[in-house]
Order: C-alpha cells, then structure tokens, then sequence
C-alpha cells in the first residue's frame, strides 16, 4: 500500500504518555494527488492551514489502517504545505490499543511519490498541548489543556517498526461547522470556598499501568476549577462578537446534542486562560455538568494580539458549553462545533404520520452517526469504546439504513484479530474492543455470546455466508471457554468476572445459575449450528433450553436464578424480572401462545411495557438496556405492532424531543447519545412496513 514511506516517531518519544508530535513537508502541485496515511494512536491533516481531516479508523491491536484521502481541492497556487499532527497517549483505555507511536505517510501523484515519511518530512515536538495534565476519563485519554504561546520545537525523529496495514474498511467521516454567533446566557464568576469538588471524576480506578500523571506534576485543573465558580447571570441572548473579561462567562445552546470538535474563534487582548466546559444537559440559563464520569472540559491559554481559531483535538459531545475567561481579555467572535459523525447526508427519515414516531426516527439516525464513524461505539462521550452486545443491535441499524455492513466488517475483523491478552482467560473476548483490559481482567462472559450472534446474523442474513471461515478459531476458542462452566446439567454455573444480562434489579441475580445467561447460551449453540452446519450443537442448544425451562419455569414465569445449599444442592431463588422473560421467549424455545405460558403472555401484553402497571411489582422492570430492546424484539416476534409503537413512543419520545438523540438509560442520567439506542428506527421501520402490509 505504501511504496516508499517509513514509519517515523520522534526519538525516544515512543514509551512517553500523551505526546503530541507535528510532521511538515511542502510541495508545488497537489492536482490530482492523494495523500496515503497511518498513524497511533490518532492524526489530524491539514493543508496550507485548512482542516482536512481527523483519523485513523481504529484497528486490533498490532494493525493500522489506511487512510487514502484526494489532495485536489486543498490545493494553492505557489506551493502547499502539508502538517500532520499525531497524539500518542500510551495508557490505559477502551479507545485504543497501548501501542507505540509513528506516522507512515506518502503523498503520490499518478503513481510517482511526492512525498514520503522518513524522507521528506520535518519532524517537530508541539509543546503547546501539555503533556502533565489529568485524564478526560478512565475509558478514554487525557484533558486537553493547550498552551498556544508555545512554539513547535524541530527534533530528529526515528525509523520505528510499522504495524500490518488494514483496509479502512468503514466510510469516510463527515464534517459541519455549525457556529452560533449569539450567546443563550452571560455573566459573571465568582470563587466559592464551600463547594467542594469533584477532583476525579472517573467510572473505574485509574491506577499507575493503566497510565496517569501525578496530581502535582499536572499543570492545572480545569475540571475542578469551573465546579468551585457561582454563575450570576447578566445578559440574555447577547449577539457575538462579545467582549468577556476575567471573570466572566457565555454559556452556549446548539438546540440539540451535536459530535465533533469544539471551535472556538476569538481575538485575546492580553494573554488569555479560556476555560471551555461542555455538558448533554443543563438546568436553565446556568451551566451544568452531565454525570457522566468525564472532565468535560479544554482549557487554553491564548497569545496576546492573535486571532486564534482553537479547534480541539478529540471529538466531544455536547449540548451546551460554557465559554469561562479565566484570566486576561478575550473579544469572542464565534463558536461551535466542526462536527465528526457517519455521513448519513443520503438517508431519507420516512413519512411517518405520528410526529413523535417521526422525531424517535430522526433522533435514531443523528444517534447512529455520531456512533458509527469507524466502529460501532457505545457513545461518542465517556468513552468511544466498541463494546460487544451494544454491536448486536447497531449493526442491525447500519444494514437498515444502508443495506451494507461497511461498518461491521470493520469491528468484526478487530474482534477476530484479538491475539489474547494475560489477564482474560484463554479463548475469552474482551467486552470491548479495540482498547486494553482493565488491570482487574474484569470482561463480560454474557456479552462474547452476544458477538457469536452477531456473527451468525451478520453470515445468515448480512450476506456473508463465504466468510464463516474466517471466525472459526475465535467462536471455538469462546465455545471451549465457555464449557469449562457447564455443570451436571449442562447449564453454566458460575461464569466468572462481570456476569451482565441487564441495567436493572436482575444483574444481581446471576449466579450461581443464572438461567437468562442459559437462555442466552442455548441460543449461542444453536447460532454455532447455524453457522457451521454441525448438528451436535443444536442438539446441545435443546438440551441445556429443556433443562433451564424446566428448572426456571413456576407455572407463571421464569425465575432468574438458582443457587447451591450448603449442601451443594441447587435451589431455585423467588428473585424474578421482567428481563428474564424477554431472555425466555426469545432464546428458550418456548410458544408463548401454548395454554401453559398464558399467564406469561397476558403479562407481556397487558403488565409490561414502557409505560408498567402497578400489578406485579415483584417482578423487576426492564431498563433501556437491554431490557427495552429485548423487549421491542419481543413485540416483533409475536407481531404486535401496535403494542411496539406504543412502547417506542414512551421509551423515546421525550428523548427525540429533548436532545435530538436517545440515551443510554430511560432515566436522564448517564450519556444522551448512546449507539445501541439507534436501534429503535430498525423497530419502528419492521412494525410500520408490516402494519401497511397487513
């Protein structure tokens, strides 16, 4: 893929955290060129100053994908200069695998090499993102604090190792501005000594390997610095450019919840401290941080007498944003956000009567792009993380929208291409990647099922039958896995490490059988079956499905859970959720239409749903995830349509409203973009065509 480029670094900088490193080089005519570009941990392009664009597609570890991007456009009379800004973070997280640093880059023009890493590029150390500063969160890297009076630093560089390069796989992003020219709020700050704030705000432990700097190495704390600040409003909807000196805010609404880089353009009078916190909702007029376990915030000190157009380095997701002057003088003149999402520019949102199906749709779509640029991501907030089960339902999105799985091919090969790591048992998946196991080994058993299922659909249905080979040795290393735990029964009996099946009352009932996670099982075996054509594993799915029916069923539900006596003697548990039934009728083989699960039926049908009766309280209800989703295929199985859109509009509608996207959990708390939740335009899109049809 490349001819003659090598893979570059500066010396010594390649074991070093959170190093920002630049690569320039010049050339007279980009008409008709393209440039060819990898890079670790993450790259940002530019040509003769302009923004080109932000990469690479994330790949296992020990890879790198290839970027190839047309010069034309960006091209000057009189020469172009090409700058490559590249992050290595070198820590701990679910973005990114721990590996070293390098840029390996070729610039060609009809098959003859312009330019090339390890020949024509100038290497420099930026110094003007600091290195010392606290993590953004525990799953993903650091702040960005920016120092912009200091100037890039020429340094030798070295010929590092290059890793196997990978088809990008997944389409090119797509990138807006949208910049507001009005504020929504202004005031001023002022220090307050009672509050007492959050110091590091993070979901997990940050220890010394999974990377972090001392607290007194770090150079400031932004984070803590906007909580301490009292707000006193002044101005309403005052028009930019506006004039904020220290000590005074603008707080900022883009109407609905955007991805991408912050942008801010603005003239400093003096050096100028720019705090910049971001927030998915807020009370008011007053700015607020989301709980989302993540410094939402970019701090920047501004040279004196220089227009600056400061665009952060790593993609945010926010609503609001308040724009602080810490110290000096700041002639605000515009700000927003260049956004980073999936090019969904050609989908078409239906003609749907029900205005609150119809923003449900929409709110699905902005949801899915801001999730799926390179893999299919939890949320593009907190953690940007590709995370199993959360795949199973994005990638049914990304084949109705598309009719394509580009997106899934990627994150399905990162996933086969997983080498092991010594803190996962052997053959096990991590439940997320690509990015490091955490220092506990902690990884979800139940959700390396749910990639088995995804693959069969992905096969039997997505159109690559042909491929089915290709996942053999990761399905086998997770069936021998998984076998180790069958008990006398063929049940799995306490499956170690973070035994998951729902956000709700249910995930503290899973050991020591836990008979969704059997449910889930059977039908992992018969997926096998499915797949590979061998006969053993449907008979071994209808055993373990008899056996958990059996044990679980009371004549009126399915409890979620035995557990062993003192005498070693396994006793079913009166614990029950509704999660539980959902697991039953979907992977047990059941009829729910046989006289004996009649009152289950009428449960389902008439109990349950978004909007619960009071009747059976000692069933737990579902949360979003993923029990509503569980839930909704439910629905479609027994093809009630009626009853799904009913439930869509109550678990969604206030969200498509509220922030033009939908959440990680019913409740608003957690992200408010949340990848799996796009889903809900595939349920509403089978339950109308089939209403139509009917």
């Amino acid at each position: 893929m490349f001819q003659k480029a090598k893979a570059i670094f500066p010396c010594g900088m390649q074991e070093e955290m959170n190093i920002l490193a630049s690569f320039e080089a010049t050339t007279t005519d980009l008409r008709g060129a393209i440039i060819h570009i990898c890079a670790a941990d993450f790259y940002r392009f530019y040509v003769n100053g302009q923004f080109v664009a932000f990469g690479p597609a994330r790949a296992a570890k020990g890879y790198a994908r290839e970027d190839i991007i047309d010069l034309t456009a960006y091209h000057r009379n009189g020469g172009n200069t090409i700058e490559i800004q590249v992050m290595h973070y070198r820590c701990g997280n679910f973005v990114s695998p721990i590996q070293p640093g390098f840029l390996l880059c070729e610039v060609e023009k009809n098959g003859e090499v312009l330019l090339a890493t390890g020949y024509d590029f100038v290497c420099c150390l930026n110094p003007t993102r600091e290195q010392k500063v606290p993590r953004y969160s525990s799953q993903r890297h650091f702040e960005e604090i920016w120092d912009l009076r200091k100037v890039c630093k020429q340094v030798p560089y070295e010929i590092v190792a290059s890793p196997v390069i990978l088809d990008r796989r997944a389409p090119y992003p797509h990138y807006e501005d949208i910049l507001l020219h009005s504020t929504r709020s202004k005031g001023t700050l002022e220090f307050d000594p009672e509050i007492k704030p959050h110091q590091y705000f993070y979901s997990i432990v940050i220890s010394e390997r999974w990377g972090r700097f001392l607290r007194e190495e770090e150079v400031s704390h932004p984070f803590e610095w906007v909580q301490t600040q009292r707000q006193k409003l002044t101005d309403r909807n005052v028009s930019l450019p506006a004039v904020l000196n220290e000590g005074d805010y603008a707080v900022f609404d883009l109407g609905q919840i955007e991805t991408g880089f912050i942008a801010l353009n603005g003239l400093a009078h003096t050096d100028t401290e720019v705090v910049i916190a971001f927030s998915e909702d807020c009370p008011g007029d007053e700015f607020a941080f989301t709980n989302m376990h993540a410094h939402n915030v970019v701090e920047a000190t501004l040279p004196a007498d220089k227009q600056e157009n400061l665009l952060s380095f790593e993609p945010y997701v926010f609503r609001y944003a308040m724009v602080a002057v810490r110290s000096g003088r700041l002639t605000l003149d515009s700000f927003g956000v260049k956004t980073y999402t999936a090019n969904v520019t050609s989908v078409q949102i239906p003609d749907i009567v029900d205005e609150e199906l119809r923003s449900v749709y929409k709110a699905a779509v902005r949801t899915y792009a801001h999730n799926v640029v390179d893999v299919f991501m939890d949320c593009p907030s907190r953690e940007r993380a590709g995370w199993l089960c959360d795949s199973y339902f994005t990638a049914k999105t990304e084949y109705a929208l598309f009719g394509d799985t580009k997106v899934e091919d990627a994150f399905l090969e990162n996933f086969r291409l997983f080498d092991g790591d010594e803190l996962l048992p052997k053959g096990a998946l991590p439940m997320t990647y690509p990015g490091e196991v955490e220092d506990t080994g902690k990884f979800i058993p139940q959700w390396t099922m749910w990639y088995i299922l995804e693959v069969e659909d992905y096969i039997n249905n997505r159109g690559h039958r042909k491929d089915a080979d290709l996942f053999r040795n990761s399905i086998n290393g997770l069936l021998a896995f998984y076998a180790q735990y069958e008990n006398e029964d063929g049940l799995l009996e306490k499956l170690p490490s973070w035994n998951f099946v729902e956000w709700s009352k249910a995930n503290g009932w899973t050991q020591d059988v836990s008979y969704p996670t059997n449910f889930l099982y059977a039908q992992v075996l018969e997926s096998v079956y499915r797949i590979f054509g061998d006969e053993a594993y449907l008979y071994k799915a209808n055993k373990i499905r008899k056996a958990a029916v059996e044990q679980s069923f009371n004549g009126t539900v399915f409890l979620d859970h035995s557990v062993r006596d003192e005498n070693g003697i396994l006793q079913l548990q009166d614990d029950c959720s509704e999660a539980c039934q959902y697991y039953a009728i979907l992977f047990a083989g059941i009829d729910l239409c046989d006289e004996k699960f009649a009152a289950l039926r009428r449960l389902v049908l008439e109990v349950f749903g978004a909007e619960r009766t009071e009747e059976h309280p000692e069933i737990a209800e579902i949360n979003a995830f993923i029990g509503a989703y569980l839930r909704l295929e439910v629905l479609l199985k027994l093809k009630r349509y009626d009853l799904l859109l009913r439930d869509v509009k109550g678990l969604f509608g206030h969200m498509g409203m509220t922030t033009g996207t939908l959440w990680e959990y019913r409740q608003a708390t957690g992200s408010r973009d949340h990848g799996f939740a796009s889903y809900a335009l595939v349920a509403i899109r089978t339950a109308l065509e089939n209403t139509e049809s009917q």
